[in-house]
């Protein structure tokens, strides 16, 4: 799901465009109340570039048109000539909208419409087309002003650009380009410095054949930066500039990767126009892509669109330049790595593009391997602290006499010279080849408050350096001489003062260098508690070594790492005034952030108040103000605090209690806000980490907090992916579906919304063996496979992909494409360096997990591959397949190195022994042969099994070989004597898969029967029974240290069980398989509901309890029906009868024998007397209720019946069949009046109108036709429909008719004309049903992927009006899909996988629902206090 509004249409729009082009009204001006920003255009005439250095600065600071360009144009747009080829044929690399040269006469052109979503609103009753404000001249964004004048011809690129910059505001790291705002004072290389360096750099990227990369590698305070800064400027200047991304520890979103590509590819899109199509296109079809990989990120958003610019042109390509800063100030080490591999495939990119890489770093170990790891052609390095002393020391030189001169020409007091050639001469030693002690000495002098000759002399002064020349020394001396320098002159020297601002230092200063982000000044005092004067006088007094914020909305940052480096070094900073503990600041930053949480988290504290607001739908603009900067913080980073904090919580802890309160007071509300901040991912690790750190020492922690943070993390793993996209779910489905000794359900019991009235739900007591459910594949698992650190599941789907999943938090890490038709097998080698998959396809397919890429494809096999496993060394991978035979394969280089051949059928698994010296393989043939891997002979055939045998699996000593068969039975071999120690058995159905624990204490099988089961290996007994899947299990799987077991089945899922506690499942009473049909009694006292499971249960809708389970028929029941007094229920079923029930006793009454096939369909009488049923055998029976005796046989047609009708006044019964006539029948005597013909295919459902006087039939030939009756006459045949029409229906007076089709489309007909009033189209899935109100003002329409859509009908004279809307109508208030229930087609409550809905019904406020695990559930709700308020677009379908 996308994550701002609307970006789940993206795509529709999309294509749209790609069909009939934009709208020529799409953007025209609107008459209702809009915000107008005008400023006056005659005020900021542009003419070349506007914006000015400030004096001095010119050398050091981008100047002018680099800075337009990359600057974050938030208003900008595209002009569609913006996007063109030069004269020589090639794409204008670079180009954008021509902005900076428009004539003052283009600014009295009409004003461009832009959507804000604050903006929107209906233009009348009858159009979708939106009321956009309008703008002219210059615009202000946070603290930058954009000069705007709108091209002409805009319409389709002002939505791209629209969609960019929202797609932006959520997933692309602010400030991370080299000229975000705030980064106008970060210095570039002055003019004659760093000449030689600079000119390498130039000569690389024009080379055409040089390296795709250009690795500038310095120690810390080298002046790596800079460099980068200047190098992108002068790219820039050239639009030479794709994208720039300057990585900061502690700067939020620069201090990591997830945000990497993203960034790239925003800043790419607004660079180079001719990629923002390829780009916004990308995310249009991808609209999860910010939640993928990184490798997918790189390649839908970066690769791809670069590869498809300028295709066919044969020009010589142009470059591109990338510049990527300070990588290893990206905190995870992983992705360092991973950056570099994927960076180093530009060299791949086949267009009229060349992308260069320009990355700068310290020599870290990871970044040094992480180049290792590809070719030596791909990249060009150059060490900057190698660079000679003297062309270091000469630059330096330089840098100081500039700045210095600078100094004296503000000061125009300073003599002159000033300073002289000796104190230049001795800074520039004192430096030591560091740009950053040269730079922070100046800016140390340059403090308007202090003397510069003072300062100088300070610095300049040997009396404490005890005659040290170290470099690093040095850089210390003079931050601490800085330091007490302030702390001295704010305290005016008194110790007592002093050591209050020493103290505040620490405070302030230390939370600054250990925080996670950056803060601004007000964000700051507010966490800490303390008057933002307080900390502004603080970071202004230390200017030179921290960035003093110009606006309050600007972070304070450190101007070098190391300085924290510095501060956190005891041993560095030896004045323990100053000294920050890093583990007390934690602790103190951790006590803080739980201080503010618990002050301002509440329920709904962005008081969305719709219960069903969606995360995509909810503007960020709108959280910022009530989630504000510093709580966010707070939220984010607490956990990370208090786990550096080193802290052990224990009862005389102060941060026990702390901790244990907040849990208790806000733990719901601390999930609400990090989903609004979409963070759950982040939640669910941190509230795992909490836990782990309980059980560091527990007999420490109060048993009531383990308790408590235990209780959490199963609730994260159980309904974490509900709170993810809903986050007001939290207080209604998450705790409603809670187990009964839930401790969060008992403590935030009162949360529960008062609306939900009565909650009828078989849940468990506690929580059971099932941690969690895994969704995301289209097709059934086949197989799944632990990586060995325990890091990563992987999982092989009939859908043709293998995914790799995150088994802490239950993220889909990646989805591996490549397969060309359903994969059914995974392993991963011994050193998690590859993972085998095995395809349908004919084929095994070997990946890098790490890089997501496809090493090889290993063909061979004539049919389809069953299995795949690789040997304990790795050096050996086993293949088995429906051709008969296993394959051994070199994993190293793709060789096949044997073929064995020997058994009769297909073969279904194989796996190697411990020791590597045996292979077992299994087959349809009935037996397991153990082979020699080495020989390739075979050793033994065991046989025993009767059916398929379908899976094996060594236990870990080598002692045991099991097998699961088709046979319903495990068997337990002994490899050695080739004998059968024990035949498992207890499944119902075919054992699918079997699996060891890694101590080999237990064996875990997988079933078609819907469970899992733990035997005990030793003894053979069945230790656990797993329940949960609703259709078979084919695949299980344990974690290496044995935790999690993980099953794979055919219903999608991955489940996630802790084996520990298999026995503690409760056991969910109910029907055993799914529910087909259910239906209220009229008093709406009973509901009854059929099942494949071959019962009727009828329940009582108050207390959700069973009332009794009707049991007699021996298939599946396909329909229920109550009589009109509620005296008699009906049941039809495939078992070719129909048994009718008495409702208060749960008897059977009579057992209506004679159809001759399964019956589809039963309908009582209006007046209760008569009872007919449809069958597949081709007939319409005639029931007498009372006495059970067959009335009459209705034979005429030649093909199932699908559908019974009565009219309304009982006098005709109409039939509708798949032979394409619909016939009509007197119920008095079961003589044929009828049949109507006319219908091409068959018919699907029929309706009288409420007069009798019509009978309108729905058919699969796509039309609908009407009939007399009376005279049996087809009166009207209405087309229109392109598909299959599936249901009709009449309005209650008669004068409309709705049909609802397949083609997603719902017609409203004149049944008088038989013309068409309507279309309502825009559905998302075909329409299976359609109804409508008591009144006819409402229409419901029952969708296939939604339960409900509602529209409201108005007539006035001739016009009819239908639009969306709320629907009073208390028969249409309540419905359900699979995973929500809806309250006039807004989403109300959702629903948990484990109670995902097959049918629904509905009386008054109560709605019951069947699952396909056979669970009938009752919920009621008081819906006049549900929050809907006003009617939002966006809640409904």
């Amino acid at each position: 799901m996308s994550p701002w509004p609307q970006l789940e249409r993206l795509k529709a729009r999309w294509s749209q465009k790609v069909r009939s082009g934009p709208r020529s009204d799409e953007h025209t001006s609107g008459t209702g109340n809009k915000q107008q920003i005008r400023t006056g255009n005659e005020d900021h005439k542009r003419s070349g570039n506007q914006h000015q250095n400030v004096a001095g600065d010119e050398h050091q600071r981008p100047t002018g048109n680099e800075h337009e360009n990359h600057l974050d144009p938030i208003l900008e747009r595209f002009d569609s000539d913006s996007i063109s080829q030069n004269a020589s044929g090639s794409p204008n690399i670079g180009r954008i909208a021509n902005i900076a040269n428009t004539s003052t006469a283009d600014t009295t052109r009409d004003s461009v419409n832009v959507t804000t979503d604050a903006s929107r609103s209906y233009k009348d009753s009858k159009h979708n087309e939106l009321v956009h404000p309008q703008f002219d001249g210059p615009v202000g964004i946070g603290n930058t002003t954009i000069y705007y004048i709108p091209p002409p011809g805009l319409a389709a690129n002002a939505q791209t650009r629209e969609d960019l910059e929202t797609f932006a505001a959520v997933y692309c790291a602010h400030g991370a380009a080299f000229n975000s705002r705030g980064s106008d004072h970060e210095p570039t290389c002055l003019a004659e410095t760093r000449v030689d360096l600079l000119a390498d750099i130039v000569s690389w990227s024009d080379t055409p054949d040089n390296a795709c990369i250009f690795w500038l590698n310095g120690m810390a305070g080298t002046g790596k930066s800079t460099i980068a800064r200047t190098v992108a400027r002068n790219w820039a200047k050239k639009q030479r500039l794709g994208a720039s991304f300057f990585f900061s520890k502690g700067q939020g979103d620069r201090a990591h990767a997830s945000k990497f590509f993203t960034t790239l590819a925003y800043q790419l899109a607004y660079s180079q126009p001719s990629l923002a199509f390829s780009i916004h296109k990308a995310i249009c079809d991808r609209p999860d892509i910010p939640r993928q990989t990184l490798r997918e990120q790189w390649k839908h958003l970066i690769l791809e669109p670069l590869s498809r610019l300028g295709e066919g042109v044969s020009s010589q390509p142009q470059s591109l330049m990338l510049v990527i800063d300070a990588l290893d100030e990206c905190d995870d080490e992983e992705d360092t790595g991973l950056i570099l591999q994927i960076l180093s495939e530009a060299t791949l990119l086949k267009s009229s593009v060349r992308l260069l890489v320009f990355v700068t770093s310290r020599p870290e170990t990871p970044i040094r391997h992480g180049f290792v790891k590809i070719r030596k052609a791909v990249y060009q390095h150059f060490i900057l602290h190698e660079i000679p002393n003297n062309i270091v020391d000469a630059d330096i030189s330089s840098f100081l006499h500039h700045e210095l001169n600078e100094i004296r020409q503000c000061r125009r007091y300073l003599p002159e010279p000033w300073p002289d050639e000796q104190s230049v001469g001795r800074l520039v030693r004192k430096a030591g080849g560091l740009f950053i002690y040269a730079s922070t000495v100046c800016r140390f002098i340059r403090d308007k408050e202090r003397s510069p000759q003072k300062c100088l002399a300070l610095v300049l002064d040997d009396s404490n350096e005890h005659g040290t020349s170290s470099t690093l020394r040095q850089l210390d001396l003079m931050y601490l001489k800085i330091i007490r320098y302030a702390v001295q002159v704010r305290g005016q020297a008194s110790s007592t003062s002093e050591e209050r601002l020493s103290q505040r230092f620490r405070q302030i200063v230390g939370s600054i260098v250990v925080s996670n982000e950056a803060l601004t000044v007000g964000a700051l005092s507010a966490l800490l508690n303390m008057q933002p004067y307080d900390v502004d006088r603080t970071v202004e007094s230390l200017g030179s070594i921290l960035r003093y914020p110009e606006f309050d909305e600007t972070p304070i940052k450190l101007l070098h790492p190391s300085f924290r480096d510095f501060l956190l070094d005891n041993r560095r900073c030896n004045d323990p005034r100053f000294s920050i503990i890093a583990d007390n600041a934690h602790r103190e930053l951790a006590m803080r952030c739980l201080q503010l949480m618990s002050r301002h988290l509440k329920q709904d504290v962005c008081s969305l108040k719709l219960p069903g607001s969606l995360i995509e739908e909810i503007d960020p603009r709108i959280v910022q103000p009530c989630l504000p900067e510093e709580v966010q913080y707070a939220c984010r980073y607490w956990v990370d605090h208090l786990q550096r904090s080193e802290t052990i919580l224990h009862d005389s802890e102060p941060l026990h209690d702390q901790v244990h309160t907040f849990l208790k007071e806000h733990f719901l509300h601390w999930m609400e806000a990090l989903s609004l901040m979409r963070n759950m991912h982040d939640g669910i690790l941190m509230v795992k980490a909490i836990a782990s750190m309980l059980r560091l020492k527990p007999s420490s922690a109060n048993y009531s907090l383990q308790a408590m943070a235990h209780d959490a993390v199963r609730f994260m793993l159980h309904f974490g992916s509900i709170i993810e996209i809903a986050p007001l779910q939290l207080y209604s489905s998450a705790l409603s579906f809670s187990p009964g000794r839930s401790l969060l359900k008992d403590q935030f019991r009162h949360e529960i919304p008062d609306w939900i009235v009565e909650v009828a739900l078989p849940v468990p007591q506690d929580w059971g063996a099932s941690l969690q459910v895994l969704g995301g594949h289209s097709a059934m698992i086949g197989a799944l496979a632990f990586s060995f650190d325990g890091k990563l599941l992987a999982s092989a789907s009939g859908d043709r992909t293998v995914r790799l999943w995150n088994p802490a938090t239950g993220t889909c890490r990646a989805t591996l494409e490549g397969h060309s038709k359903g994969v059914s097998a995974v392993a991963f080698s011994p050193d998690g360096k590859l993972l085998a998959s095995a395809s349908d396809d004919k084929t095994v397919r070997l990946w890098d997990p790490a890089t997501r890429t496809c090493r090889a494809t290993l063909e061979g096999h004539s049919d389809c591959v069953n299995a795949v496993a690789f040997s304990p060394d790795g050096k050996l991978l086993a293949s088995a397949s429906a051709d008969t035979t296993v394959r051994l394969w070199d994993p190293a280089t793709g060789t096949c190195r044997a073929t064995l051949e020997g058994h009769s059928g297909w073969v279904s698994a194989v796996a190697f022994s411990p020791d590597g010296k045996l292979l077992a393989s299994a087959s349809a043939d009935t037996t397991v042969r153990l082979w020699d891997p080495a020989t390739g002979t075979c050793r033994a055939t065991l046989e025993g099994h009767s059916r398929l045998v379908s899976a094996v699996a060594f236990s870990p000593d080598g002692k045991l070989l099991a097998s699961a068969s088709d046979d319903e039975t495990v068997r337990l071999w002994d490899p050695a004597t080739r004998t059968c120690r024990a035949t498992l058995e207890g499944h119902s159905d075919w054992v699918r898969a079997v699996a060891f624990s890694p101590d080999g204490k237990l064996l875990a099988s997988a079933s078609a029967d819907t469970t899992v089961r733990l035997w005990d290996p030793a003894t053979g007994t069945c230790r656990a029974t797993l329940e949960g899947h609703s259709k078979w299990v084919s695949a299980v799987a344990f974690s290496p240290d044995g935790k999690l077991l993980a099953s794979a089945s055919i219903d999608t899922t991955v489940r996630l069980w802790d084996p520990a506690t298999g026995t503690c499942r409760a056991t969910l009473e109910g029907h055993s398989q799914w529910v087909s049909a259910v239906a209220f009694s009229h008093d709406g006292k009973l509901l009854a509901s059929a099942s494949y499971d071959t019962t009727v249960r009828l329940w009582d809708p108050a207390t959700g309890t069973c009332r009794a389970t009707l049991e007699g028929h021996s298939q599946c029941v396909s329909a229920v029906a109550f009589s009109h007094d509620g005296k008699l229920l009906a049941s039809a079923s495939y078992d070719k009868t129909v048994r009718l029930w008495d409702p208060a006793t749960g008897t059977c009454r009579a057992t209506l024998e004679g159809h001759s096939k399964g019956v589809r369909a039963v309908a009582f009488s209006p007046d209760g007397k008569l009872l007919a049923s449809a069958s597949a055998d081709t007939t319409v029976r005639l029931w007498d209720p009372a006495t059970g005796t067959c009335r009459a046989t209705l034979e005429g047609h030649s093909d199932w019946v699908n559908a019974v009708a009565f009219s309304p006044d009982g006098k005709l019964l109409a039939s509708a069949s798949i032979d394409t006539t619909v016939r009509l029948w007197d119920p008095a005597t079961g003589t044929c009046r009828a049949t109507l013909e006319g219908h091409s295919k068959g018919v699907r459902a029929v309706a009288f109108s409420p007069d009798g006087k019509l009978l309108a039939s729905a058919s699969a030939d796509t039309t609908v036709r009407l009939w007399d009756p009376a005279t049996g006459t087809c009166r009207a045949t209405l087309e229109g429909h392109s598909d299959w029409v599936n249901a009709v229906a009449f309005s209650p007076d008669g004068k409309l008719l709705a049909s609802a089709s397949i083609d997603t489309t719902v017609r409203l007909w004149d049944p008088a004309t038989g013309t068409c009033r309507a279309t309502l189209e825009g559905h998302s899935d075909f329409v299976r049903a359609v109804a409508f109100s008591f009144d006819g003002k409402g229409l419901v329409l029952t969708l296939a992927d939604k339960a409900a859509k509602f529209y409201e009908i108005s007539a006035q004279n001739s016009n009819l009006e239908v639009k969306p809307g709320a629907v009073s109508y208390p028969e249409l208030m309540l419905s359900a899909s699979k995973d929500w229930i809806y309250s006039g087609g807004r989403r109300l409550l959702y629903l948990p996988h484990d109670y995902f809905t097959c049918w629904f019904a509905v009386k008054n406020n109560t709605i019951a629902l069947g699952q396909s695990s056979g669970t009938v559930c009752f919920l009621t709700f008081d819906l006049e206090l549900v929050p809907f308020g006003e009617l939002s677009k966006a809640n409904l379908f």
